[in-house]
């Protein structure tokens, strides 16, 4: 059997925990789990993160990396990520990490789908939705493809003669001499990174300065994308119908029941959708989840 990891970053507040154990028990509904799984918790309070009804023996939990320091969904989930992500590293290898936000939910089967994409595809370093949305006929779909990295933006803010600065710029010279354009990238809210990447960004020591990222407005699938040029490698969108990613940037990018349709397993996001309730929706793919197993 394929293996991979799950790495999720969990926000403070007692509902953040809900989604969590909610996103699990989604996983275990259709693929009994992951071989490893590392929770970044923000709560400045020790708590356990661990699902109740749930024995993860192998669940790592990194505690409010960097102690608050850095915009919490900025630059301190991209240092926390750079560092979980370093620690998947070390406990590899794995065929991929699927990173989630507690507001995604797995809606089927992809273990074996995403594997054997990778194995056919060995320029993908990042796969996902590219972009904001899998909906083609947003008018935010494509929109990055012009947009400037917030990479670019956020070196800018930084002291010329900083260490980080240094790194950063040479880093992001590497990605366009690769082939970075515009604002490349797999939306965040779930995305995979072929265990390839991981290897190719620890040998070139870019675990190594997580705190470099901590001050900077840059969103961590951004720097991901970033990063994945960096290496050599691309981001790949694969969230057309019949296949796994369905990823919109706020809210589902279809109806509950289209979603299941076109066939997405990941999914995102289920909280601030315009249309439908975050309780309607956990529900509705609740429901499905339950029917499954009669």
């Amino acid at each position: 059997m394929k293996s991979f990891a799950l790495i999720v970053p969990i926000g403070p507040g007692d509902d953040e925990l809900g989604r969590f154990h909610d996103l699990i028990e989604s996983l275990w509904s259709y693929e009994r789990g992951a071989r490893l799984y590392v929770a970044i918790d923000s709560s400045p309070h020790v708590r356990n993160v661990m699902p109740r009804d749930k024995r993860m023996r192998n669940l790592v939990t990194l505690r409010d990396p960097f102690h608050g320091q850095g915009e919490p969904l900025m630059g301190r989930l991209s240092a926390s990520l750079l560092l979980g992500f370093a620690l998947i590293r070390q406990a590899g290898p794995f065929d991929f990490v699927l990173r989630a936000d507690t507001d995604a939910l797995i809606a089927g089967k992809f273990r074996d789908t995403v594997s054997q994409f990778l194995a056919r595809h060995p320029q993908t370093g990042m796969l996902g939705t590219l972009g904001f949305t899998c909906c083609r006929e947003s008018p935010h779909y494509g929109c990055e493809k012009t947009a400037v990295s917030d990479v670019v933006d956020a070196l800018a803010t930084l002291p010329r003669d900083s260490p980080g600065f240094a790194r950063i710029e040479a880093q992001l010279s590497t990605a366009y001499r690769n082939g970075y354009a515009g604002k490349e990238y797999c939306q965040g809210g779930i995305y995979v990174l072929p265990f390839r990447t991981l290897e190719r960004m620890s040998g070139l020591g870019y675990f190594d300065h997580p705190e470099d990222w901590l001050l900077l407005a840059v969103p961590e699938d951004v720097m991901l994308g970033m990063f994945t040029r960096t290496v050599g490698l691309e981001s790949t969108d694969f969230s057309l119908p019949g296949e796994p990613f369905g990823s919109n940037w706020r809210g589902l990018a279809y109806s509950p029941q289209e979603m299941l349709r076109r066939g997405h397993a990941l999914i995102h996001s289920v909280k601030s959708d315009p249309r439908y309730s975050e309780r309607a929706l956990r529900r509705f793919f609740k429901n499905q989840r339950d029917k499954g197993r009669k």
